[in-house]
């Protein structure tokens, strides 16, 4: 009996070790150390056609979601020289222009607002078939400054590494 139930547990834990997870992660380097973290609460559409091609792309980003594993550096993050989230409650993207480069890459021409400032990035995109879902995936890099998060810091990279996966049934 003890062997069964061990054994069960092991098949439970490997069910969720393989589960598909969706997620915005995000890494900036802060006096040369690499942080990373993710936002809990996010919204993502794709838009596909018949024939499966990417049609159209937006995602909305509770702000005050993020997580970086330090509860007061997150709260930081949530003040007004950061994301300033009493203010601006969201990040969203909005695809304006979608080129496909193969069957399944393509650059998406978006609107990308921070804080209250939107500017226009170009972001690749993939797009593949796993089982019954589409995976969606994306890995692009922004300038903090250009959105006006985090000041002149000169200890805080400029740069911002954003990685998305995206999990859409068919």
């Amino acid at each position: 009996m003890k062997t069964r139930l061990i054994f069960i547990c092991f098949i439970c834990l490997s069910a969720f070790s393989f589960a598909q997870k969706s997620s915005v992660d995000f890494e900036i380097k802060n006096v040369g150390i690499t942080v990373d973290g993710y936002f809990n609460t996010f919204t993502i559409n794709a838009d596909l056609d018949a024939s499966f091609e990417l049609k159209n792309l937006s995602g909305k980003i509770t702000t005050s979601s993020i997580k970086t594993g330090i509860d007061s550096r997150d709260e930081h993050l949530l003040e007004e020289d950061y994301f300033d989230v009493e203010n601006h409650k969201y990040i969203t993207l909005k695809s304006t222009a979608i080129t496909k480069k193969t069957n399944t890459t393509y650059n998406v021409k978006a609107s990308l607002t921070i804080k209250g400032k939107t500017k226009t990035i170009t972001i690749p995109v993939a797009v593949e078939k796993e089982g019954d879902k589409y995976k969606i995936t994306s890995s692009f890099e922004i300038n903090r400054q250009n959105y006006d998060v985090g000041g002149g810091s000169f200890v805080m990279s400029k740069t911002v590494k954003v990685n998305v996966i995206y999990y859409q049934e068919f």
